[in-house]
């Protein structure tokens, strides 16, 4: 008898090895990896460039074919849209308006569906969203230009086009992703089903997304944006392919003047500056006081601003509020200069380099950084500004 259960043990025992052996060969679907040149990887149907061109929308949307774009008057009260060229006006089923949106009901195509307008100057052509749709499938295809093992790029990555090399950040909820989609990597995007939309005037690829804070002194933000995309749906929309290959991330030269003449194609690229210096300043006017680091009362004193450690030079102070009682969480700006002109490096207080004091004036330096664009609310035109992917995008000159 006891021979017999040993034997029946033995057999429950091999046979729940080999169960689990099974279950460590079949790679979960979201970590595969399709080689180069295998028929199974999507091939882009549109370059980033089209793709930004045909969605970035605000006054019109784009619809299904690659001429279907709807068009309002807004003098006609948004009784009738018209589609590309064609004077034939189609009528408005319906119009509503809700938290400072309008929304619009349209027929098209035998297709009924809503679209949504921000009507508030507040935040007008700032923030939108625009679903991707069409006939077929739309795949884009790239490589992965950031890494967000030093903190200060957070739940996205920058994807750079392989034809074109525009550029697009790609918002998904989930850290550390460059375990994921690690700099170098090629990945390509099944568009349809995400959203396209601008979040204070720079395209970006989401989800459907919605800000309503409590209203107060800090942070009276009501508005549509562009959500993360959940984890859940990465293996849905994104394919990697092939290994990532460093040495192909290679930014483009650029002066500060030059950053005048570039458009929105330039969004998201990774350029190249030499001969920068740290001018010493920060959001303000003035200069950091470089030699000391002050208290938070003395910030105060010194500036009526309750952010703590406001004007130390570091890259960013934390932005913890005596008056709001929590860390506000903006990105703290570092102005530096090439003899051309002047721009911001924007850094997060959570970046591991936050505490790390900027470079000295009279140190000068390369930097490499992703060219972003940011329109706050309150100004009046919208400003480039560079994001250093970690402390290895400046030249080792600067702290020599």
């Amino acid at each position: 008898m006891s021979k017999i259960k040993y034997l029946f043990a033995t057999f429950l025992a091999v046979a729940a090895f080999s169960s689990c052996v099974n279950d460590f060969d079949n790679v979960p679907e979201d970590l595969v990896i399709i080689p180069e040149g295998d028929p199974r990887a999507w091939k882009a149907n549109m370059t980033i460039g089209e793709l930004i061109a045909m969605y970035d929308r605000i006054d019109n949307i784009y619809v299904f074919g690659k001429d279907d774009t709807l068009k309002f008057d807004p003098d006609a009260g948004y009784t009738y849209f018209t589609v590309n060229q064609d004077p034939m006006q189609y009528p408005v089923k319906s119009v509503s308006q809700t938290d400072g949106r309008l929304k619009i009901s349209v027929d098209y195509k035998g297709k009924s569906f809503m679209i949504c307008r921000e009507t508030g100057d507040t935040y007008k052509n700032l923030f939108s969203l625009t679903p991707m749709e069409a006939p077929g499938d739309i795949y884009i295809t790239g490589r992965v230009t950031t890494c967000d093992t030093a903190s200060n790029i957070y739940k996205y990555f920058m994807l750079e086009d392989l034809v074109d090399k525009s550029a697009i950040k790609v918002s998904i909820d989930a850290g550390s992703l460059s375990g994921i989609f690690p700099l170098g990597q090629v990945v390509s995007i099944k568009c349809n089903g995400l959203m396209m939309g601008r979040y204070a005037e720079m395209p970006q690829i989401g989800v459907y997304g919605f800000r309503n804070d409590p209203p107060n002194a800090f942070s009276p933000k009501v508005r549509f944006e562009p959500g993360r995309i959940p984890y859940s749906l990465v293996p849905e929309h994104f394919q990697r392919i092939g290994l990532p290959d460093k040495s192909k991330v290679v930014p483009e030269e650029k002066t500060i003047a030059d950053l005048a003449g570039l458009d929105s194609t330039w969004y998201g690229r990774l350029i190249l500056i030499k001969d920068v210096q740290f001018t010493g300043r920060g959001d303000g006017e003035e200069l950091l006081p470089y030699d000391q680091m002050i208290t938070i009362e003395e910030s105060i004193k010194q500036t009526g601003n309750t952010n703590k450690y406001q004007r130390n030079p570091i890259y960013a102070p934390s932005t913890y509020s005596v008056d709001a009682g929590y860390n506000i969480g903006f990105p703290q700006s570092r102005e530096i200069s090439d003899g051309t002109g002047t721009v911001n490096i924007v850094t997060s207080e959570y970046a591991h380099f936050a505490n790390t004091l900027i470079p000295r004036k009279e140190k000068k330096g390369s930097v490499i950084a992703i060219l972003g664009w940011f329109h706050d609310k309150n100004s009046s035109q919208g400003d480039y500004q560079l994001t250093i992917r970690s402390l290895d995008d400046l030249s080792k000159s600067f702290y020599e």
